[in-house]
């Protein structure tokens, strides 16, 4: 005698976090974006798979963002805090930041033949550069030697080690394309110009930079309370008063430090470090890295040609 038919479905499983929708699952769910605005909820994706998929809530699908992206990380990647999810998304989110400015420039990919990543860490965007741009020439470049050495290693990148002194960073050649996550963010007002200075020297004509600053959602985070950022009391009280008295503000860590914590109003970025005839700006995305640093984007043009100077 036969077993009776099964007329049972298999159980769906979770899908993987890479196809899975953020922003369309918040559009989805406005009391949810709420909730991930107020930091009650730590992300669209934490709902859907803590709660959301068990209700049967419907969700947008998208193509793995990360396919073909290298997975190897470093163990000595500083980067790197156990968190994978977290750790790929900021580097998809800085690909993201880069397809904005190129557009915005209305410049093809197939027009970007080398590009500096300063500084490069150990590739958490460097991995992602690589997969976008395959004809491209990769720069890794930082003060960190393991680092330079393993994006030379694992993603064929060329390698330069970074120098304190910006006049000495053993830079050649010029680039289209130069991605400075989360640098200027540490360094005093007249680094970010030395870097800027930099910046205009290494890129070709029509060259694009994008680098990001901690801007209003950084400062509020100190002021709140919410977000430390590892500085105490009392430099937090110093940076946050002289960021309200001149819309910049940096503490250094320790006495003894080069690098530390900065803030920058939009208005002072625009007004006093990007105000420049050989600059154009292509965009300013408030908290445009990774939900938390804002991003600024600038083409390089000749004699302010494109202001009509």
């Amino acid at each position: 005698m036969s077993e009776p038919a099964s007329n049972s479905t298999p159980t769906p499983a979770l899908p993987s976090r890479h196809v899975f929708d953020e922003e369309g699952y918040l559009q989805l769910y406005p009391d949810i974006a709420q909730g991930v605005a107020n930091g009650e909820i730590e992300s669209g994706w934490s709902h859907f798979a803590q709660a959301g998929f068990r209700e049967g809530r419907p969700w947008l699908a998208r193509p793995d963002p990360f396919a073909g992206v290298s997975r190897e990380i470093s163990p000595r990647d500083e980067m790197f805090n156990g968190n994978e999810t977290h750790y790929f998304d900021a580097g998809e989110s800085a690909l993201h930041c880069i397809e904005t400015a190129l557009a915005a420039a209305r410049r093809p990919r197939s027009t970007v033949r080398r590009i500096l990543d300063l500084p490069c860490g150990h590739g958490r965007v460097l991995r992602f550069l690589k997969k976008a741009f395959p004809d491209a020439e990769l720069v890794a470049c930082d003060l960190n030697r393991d680092g330079v050495d393993f994006c030379a290693r694992t993603f064929g990148a060329v390698p330069e080690y970074s120098h304190v002194n910006v006049d000495e960073i053993p830079h050649h050649g010029v680039v289209d394309l130069i991605w400075c996550g989360s640098l200027l963010t540490h360094l005093s007002e007249q680094k970010c110009r030395d870097f800027l200075r930099f910046f205009q020297r290494v890129l070709g004509h029509r060259g694009i930079v994008v680098f990001t600053t901690h801007g209003r959602f950084c400062a509020r985070e100190l002021t709140t309370g919410r977000n430390r950022h590892n500085i105490g009391d009392g430099q937090i009280a110093e940076l946050l008063r002289g960021y309200r008295e001149r819309g910049f503000s940096y503490v250094p860590y320790d006495a003894q430090a080069d690098y530390g914590f900065s803030l920058s109003h939009p208005g002072f970025v625009t007004r006093e470090l990007i105000d420049d005839a050989h600059w154009r700006l292509l965009g300013y995305h408030e908290t445009g890295w990774d939900k938390r640093q804002d991003v600024v984007s600038l083409q390089k043009s000749l004699g302010g040609a494109a202001l009509g100077l």
